[in-house]
């Protein structure tokens, strides 16, 4: 029998959708409320909701879901777009999809075959040829690309180009909405548009969702009518089509609450802006990713795979006992359910269903070389990688839920990664208070491997 003296890994990533099927429950860590914060959610970096918001405190209390809201003077968005980088997103980087873009004129979207080209004409081949199993693929996620002189023309004609979710492809968009996301605890998307002089993209709209406008350069003027809130609270006429102007200057950012009536239009320059919409987090989608999971963890198998009585069809009498016994059951694991479970659970589900923003991950992996973290590697956290810290008492291990990865170690490691979430950046060294150096080397090399750290060269 062969015996090994090596130690398991005291520090391990794992899936984790893996913790969703362990018995034993995950409870958010927290001692006071400011630790709490610290610790739960890391990192927190409210810069993006500030600059929307202008007091982000205040504008969370008094004006979220309520009323239009607009706060000027600050920044301008050309940080996030610029005419420049809408013309390398349309011809340098060719194969924008028909998903990624639109055109809108005077309230009618243009149809896509106007300025689109299909991949048969951008790769032609042989009357006999047989495409292969990745030009099918292809053919069908593209469904045609855009094409620049189209979409140029289109704009020129008074066509408002609208790039969607611009999140997925242009770096300081990703940063922002995942700045964003992390301090509203909503998913982010983010929309281009492009409105040329004199011209009108959709007419007198609503959407379902908040939006932030933020004005990159240029003009528009938007026409915005009262919230539903506004509405349902006597602070407005009844008329839908009543109205009031804003003019959005460069550094301004409007935010609609959702089913708010708007429009807009450009006057005598060409504007440019981001919409960011931000998706509802309702109790209905509680219930139905968090609420109706514990629950149904709660109850026994030999209930939930029951079967239904035959004959329940046509006898309404037959099924009436077995409803009975699952109801019942069915609300004693109801109200078994605490507050601290639901919380614990659907912040587990929020951050496993953000989207994986990882940028430059094979270029900072390339500054650690072949040795790794070592005791004096720089290392800083990424702004765009979630981590909510958990406690599991009955296993006295403790999980960093990173998304779609966690990274399980001791419970000692605790006031590690307190420190951890307290600075942006730090060397493993500074870790020697709590951990000896093999122990705080794995468990940055850990945090490193799950993205939520890297190496600067």
């Amino acid at each position: 029998m062969i015996t090994s003296d090596r130690k398991p890994p005291r520090v391990r990533i794992i899936n984790t959708a893996a913790l969703r099927g362990q018995k034993e429950p995950l409870v958010p860590i927290h001692d006071d409320k400011e630790a709490d914060q610290a610790a739960r959610m890391l990192p927190v970096d409210a810069a993006a909701l500030r600059r929307c918001t202008g007091d982000e405190k205040e504008f969370t209390a008094d004006v979220w879901g309520k009323r239009v809201h607009v706060t000027s003077g600050g920044v301008p968005a050309s940080d996030l777009i610029n005419v420049q980088d809408i013309d390398r997103l349309l011809s340098d980087q060719p194969l924008l999809r028909s998903d990624m873009i639109r055109l809108v004129r005077h309230g009618e979207i243009l149809p896509r075959q106007a300025y689109l080209r299909s991949m048969r004409e951008i790769y032609p081949r042989p009357v006999d040829h047989e495409m292969t199993e990745n030009e099918l693929l292809l053919e069908m996620l593209t469904r045609g690309v855009a094409s620049a002189a189209e979409v140029t023309a289109a704009v020129r004609g008074g066509a408002t180009l609208i790039l969607q979710s611009a999140h997925w492809y242009h770096p300081p968009l990703t940063e922002f909405c995942r700045s964003l996301e992390l301090a509203l605890g909503r998913r982010c998307r983010a929309n281009i548009y492009l409105t040329p002089v004199s011209s009108q993209g959709f007419g007198l709209h609503t959407d379902p969702h908040d939006v932030f406008v933020l004005q990159a350069f240029g003009e528009k003027q938007w026409h915005v009518g009262a919230t539903p809130w506004e509405r349902r609270n006597g602070r407005s006429s009844d008329d839908p089509d009543e109205t009031r102007e804003l003019l959005l200057r460069p550094g301004d950012v409007l935010y609609l609450p959702k089913g708010t009536p708007h429009r807009a239009n450009t006057l005598s320059a060409r504007s440019g802006h981001v919409t960011v919409s931000i998706e509802s987090n309702s109790w209905r989608e509680v219930l139905r990713t968090t609420l109706s999971r514990l629950v149904e963890d709660s109850l026994p198998a030999e209930l939930l795979d029951a079967e239904l009585p035959v004959g329940w069809l046509h006898d309404g009498s037959v099924l009436h006992e077995a409803a009975e016994r699952f109801l019942t059951e069915a609300r004693a694991a109801f109200v078994r359910q605490e507050p601290e479970q639901v919380r614990s659970a659907h912040l587990q589900t929020f951050l496993t269903q953000l989207t994986d923003r990882i940028p430059g991950a094979f270029e900072t992996d390339s500054a650690l070389g072949v040795l790794g973290v070592l005791d004096t590697t720089r290392l800083r956290r990424r702004k765009t990688v979630p981590c909510a810290l958990f406690a599991q008492p009955a296993t006295r291990r403790i999980y960093a839920v990173l998304g779609r990865r966690s990274v399980s170690m001791p419970n000692s490691y605790e006031k590690v990664m307190r420190f951890v979430a307290g600075c942006w950046e730090f060397t493993p060294e500074e870790l020697s208070f709590a951990l000896d150096e093999p122990e705080r080397l794995e468990l940055c090399q850990a945090l490193v491997d799950a993205h939520l750290l890297y190496a600067l060269e």
